[in-house]
Formats: structure tokens, C-alpha cells, sequence
């Protein structure tokens, strides 16, 4: 999931939850009477309440109209999970006319996370191959042991593994992200 699908969950998490709690606190209170013993006997819509539609010819297109805009909120909320940055494969040929050489991105990443963890002090190396088929980004996470040189680390995956990575996709440029998290004993630290 890209990020833009984790901030829209987060948000639309957050809103529904909140307006749930809202009215779930609501009709407790109301159930439980800190207002009175009158308000927990008496129904919740009073009799004019029950009546505006049937005198207001508006309310129930109104009403139609929220549903179909909540419905299409949802339907956007589902889409958004489906959606990623993740790139299936990589063509190597720049032009299509004498044929085409896919190389998948799965390939690519695990012949990448071997090299990265087979580097001194590396604990796990995780890849993703990102964005558009013209312009690819690296995305790596790479844990690393309490003793590792971090100099010949950044070295190691800078010079050789990503370089390894740019040569066999032909590229002259593929932006990478490295995140190091060190795993020592019982606790991490995540450096960006």
C-alpha cells in the first residue's frame, strides 16, 4: 500500500470512528437518563420530526443525494486499498520494434535483498521497485547489527548493490531510498 492509501485509511478510520463513538455515546446516554427519566421514556423522533418530510419535498432527494455521495466515498475507499506504487516489471529495451525483454520486478528485488544481506553485519534486506516503468525508485529496508560499520554499509549498498541493480536494468539514474534500522538485543532504532 503507497502512502496516499495509508493516509486516506488512517483519515477515513479515524472520521468513522469518531462519528460512531459520537452516536454510540449518544444513545447510551440517552438510554441510561443523566437527563431525566422523561427523556429515556419519550421516543426518539417527535411527532414534527416524523412529519417534514411529507411537507418538505426536497428532504428525500436530499437524503438519496448524501447516500450516493457516501457510496462513492466508499467506493474510492476500496480502490485506494487496491492501488499501489509497487512496479510488476521493467522492459529492458527501450524500443519495442525488434521485441521486448520483461524482467520482473520480484527478480530484480530478491537478487538485490541477497546482496544486500550477504554485506557485513546485515540482518534482513528488504526491496520494492516503485513508481513508473520510465521512472523506477528503490525502496529499501535494510536491518543491520549492533557492530556494523555503517560507513562500509552505506558504501557496500550505494556502490555495489544498487550499481549491480542500474547496470542490469540498463539506467543512468534510479533514485533509492535506504532505511537502516539497527536490531540489537531487545531493542531498535530506525534510522532514515
Amino acid at each position: 500500500m503507497d502512502r496516499g492509501a495509508a493516509f486516506i485509511n488512517r483519515t477515513g478510520l479515524t472520521i468513522v470512528g469518531l462519528l460512531l463513538t459520537a452516536g454510540g455515546t449518544a444513545v447510551l446516554a440517552r438510554a441510561l437518563g443523566p437527563w431525566g427519566s422523561s427523556a429515556e421514556s419519550t421516543s426518539v423522533l417527535t411527532d414534527g420530526m416524523r412529519r417534514y418530510p411529507d411537507g418538505h419535498s426536497w428532504f428525500w432527494p436530499t437524503v438519496a443525494a448524501g447516500s450516493c455521495a457516501l457510496a462513492l466515498i466508499g467506493v474510492a475507499w476500496l480502490l485506494a486499498q487496491a492501488r499501489s506504487d509497487r512496479l510488476p516489471g521493467l522492459s529492458l529495451e527501450a524500443d519495442d520494434a525488434d521485441g521486448q525483454t520483461r524482467v520482473s520486478a520480484q527478480a530484480v528485488t530478491s537478487a538485490l535483498e541477497d546482496e544486500i544481506a550477504a554485506l557485513p553485519s546485515v540482518r534482513e534486506a528488504r526491496a520494492r521497485l516503485l513508481g513508473g516503468k520510465d521512472h523506477p525508485r528503490l525502496l529499501l529496508n535494510v536491518a543491520y547489527g549492533a557492530r556494523a560499520d555503517l560507513d562500509a554499509l552505506r558504501r557496500g549498498i550505494e556502490e555495489k548493490a544498487v550499481t549491480h541493480v542500474r547496470a542490469a536494468l540498463d539506467l543512468n539514474a534510479l533514485p533509492t531510498v535506504v532505511r537502516l534500522r539497527l536490531v540489537s538485543g531487545g531493542h531498535r532504532r530506525t534510522v532514515a
